[in-house]
């Protein structure tokens, strides 16, 4: 396995540096601008809550629940 740590090193050593290319080409890329954010008028939630609605278990249900138990 250790004969392979020269390869290693030499594919980090050619990514590296394509990284550092890319990295130059990318800082001279004009980017597009910002997207205008909602930070100064965010959304607020006004809809009202539902109240809970009980759930009525009715007895067949409940006995043929019990039987599977």
């Amino acid at each position: 396995m250790t004969h392979k740590i020269g390869e290693a090193e030499q594919w980090l050593f050619e990514f590296l540096d394509r990284q550092a290319a890319f990295d130059e080409l990318m800082s001279k890329e004009l980017m597009p601008p910002k997207k205008p954010t909602n930070e100064h008028n965010p959304i607020t939630l006004d809809t009202p809550e539902k109240a809970k609605q009980e759930i009525k278990v009715m007895d067949e249900d409940e006995d043929y629940a019990l039987s599977l138990v």
